[in-house]
């Protein structure tokens, strides 16, 4: 038998609604949101076949390398719309990951963490966007305080996004 080391670290993330966007709302469904989608490989093939979907709908998207994979942070839009591009990146995304969150962290220091790239198919990024880039290179810099509230505060996160912070537990 064989002990395992188990650390718990503190992961920030943002959920894919708008921060206006209340309980009841959320309760009744069909409301608008984001389309997150996180990868967990680095097959570039699967990573271009989200993109492409995103380009179908005409949707900015920001995409980061990280970890075993991507992530993709797809611009607001309304609910059927979602639908329609969640069912075509659905096959490309971790099964085991529920789409309405991401996270906006590193778990381990050495983690890969790349600068996020910004992919325009219908307008200049909007504030909502340059906030997560804000974050997600202050992150990559090692900028941000270890009080991740504070950090998602420090760019505007929590004006566009409810902000969550979880623990993770590492072995």
């Amino acid at each position: 038998m064989t002990l395992e080391t188990v650390k718990k670290v503190w992961c920030g993330g943002i959920y894919n609604w708008n921060v206006k966007t209340n309980k009841e709302e959320r309760k009744k469904g069909g409301y608008g949101r984001h389309n997150w989608c996180d990868i967990d490989t680095t097959n570039i093939e699967n990573y271009n076949a989200v993109l492409q979907v995103f380009k179908n709908y005409n949707v900015d998207v920001i995409s980061q390398k990280l970890g075993k994979g991507w992530h993709f942070f797809g611009d607001f839009v309304d609910y059927e719309t979602w639908r329609q591009i969640w069912s075509e990146i659905k096959p490309y995304a971790d099964p085991l990951w529920a789409p309405h969150t991401l996270r906006i962290t590193k778990k381990r220091p050495e983690e890969i963490w790349e600068r996020p790239i910004y992919h325009k198919h219908k307008n200049d990024p909007q504030n909502w966007a340059k906030s997560i880039m804000a974050f997600l290179c202050k992150t990559l810099r090692n900028e941000n305080p270890s009080n991740i509230w504070a950090a998602t505060h420090s760019v505007g996160l929590h004006k566009y996004f409810q902000v969550t912070v979880y623990g993770v537990e590492l072995k």
